[in-house]
């Protein structure tokens, strides 16, 4: 089956693989993964654009990504994922060694009361980068026509700052605040001018964390991360295409997991939690987040 559905008193979530939907899932196209649909007691839209996907991986990226000898730019897309339930609450989706980076990685979706999504993920490269040292894996979120696109973060101040670029691949990725000169790739190469892991914004976030409010801002999507330097923020304002009903566009809430120095055969993690709640406040954000820090031991 390519795909899973996990359950709590207010979610239900959809896990599955790269393969097209069937019949209960008519819309999903193929070469999408992750989740693919993300539906609440409190809201019972998808919160995904529904032929696309949340939390789908899309980008293996070493130094010749985003340059014209990069190959397959969406190569987690298109190489086979397996999915398997490893538990009630839990789900596995299981990408063995790709052919162009060489990545062999895994992701776990286990669901908590009421309203949350941990996410576990875990990748080794068999082989050293076709260029360069640094390493990265990319994710998107494909947001199905909210009424407020953009999103949220807290900058070294304290200060809550919005998140909404003019257009793709401009000051679309913010790093933290232990980063001064954001880089990706390598210095002697020219890289897509529109790529979203070389279009630095020159804000940086503080905690590790950001949120939307999806559909007509009635929920709160929070994402919060075990790492702080490794991880960058993004978002594309037209990602996820556009709502023709609504006349809006569909954004790309997004995020990186960016290693500098990459070693062949480690296994590296990625630990993240999405809280997808009826909204109520800032301060619950903060709340939220304190409660999985102290969770995790952190």
């Amino acid at each position: 089956m390519s795909y899973e559905v996990l359950h709590t008193t207010e979610l239900e979530v959809v896990v599955g693989d790269n393969d097209a939907g069937d019949a209960a899932h008519p819309s999903h196209r193929a070469d999408l993964n992750g989740i693919w649909s993300l539906t609440s007691v409190h809201e019972k839209r998808n919160c995904f654009v529904p032929r696309y996907a949340g939390l789908n991986l899309e980008h293996l990226m070493d130094g010749l990504f985003a340059t014209d000898q990069e190959g397959d730019t969406f190569e987690p897309r298109h190489h086979p994922m397996q999915v398997e339930r490893i538990s009630d609450r839990a789900v596995r989706l299981a990408q063995s060694r790709t052919p162009q980076t060489h990545v062999e990685s895994t992701t776990i979706f286990e669901v908590k009361e009421p309203n949350i999504i941990d996410f576990h993920f875990t990748a080794k490269l068999h082989q050293p980068p076709r260029a360069g040292k640094q390493f990265g894996f990319f994710w998107a979120s494909y947001i199905n026509a909210p009424d407020f696109p953009c999103l949220f973060f807290l900058n070294p101040d304290g200060f809550w700052n919005c998140l909404s670029p003019d257009m793709h691949g401009t000051g679309s990725t913010v790093c933290h605040s232990t980063i001064d000169e954001p880089r990706f790739g390598l210095a002697d190469r020219s890289y897509n001018v529109r790529s979203l892991a070389h279009a630095f914004s020159d804000r940086r976030f503080d905690l590790p964390l950001v949120f939307g409010r999806p559909h007509d801002g009635n929920m709160l999507y929070l994402q919060m991360f075990d790492q702080t330097s490794p991880v960058r923020l993004t978002m594309s304002p037209t990602g996820g295409d556009h709502n023709d009903e609504k006349r809006v566009y569909n954004p790309a809430w997004d995020y990186q997991f960016v290693i500098d120095d990459v070693e062949t055969g480690k296994e590296y993690h990625l630990r993240s939690r999405l809280v997808y709640k009826a909204y109520s406040s800032r301060e619950e954000v903060i709340d939220l987040f304190s409660q999985w820090k102290d969770e995790i031991g952190e």
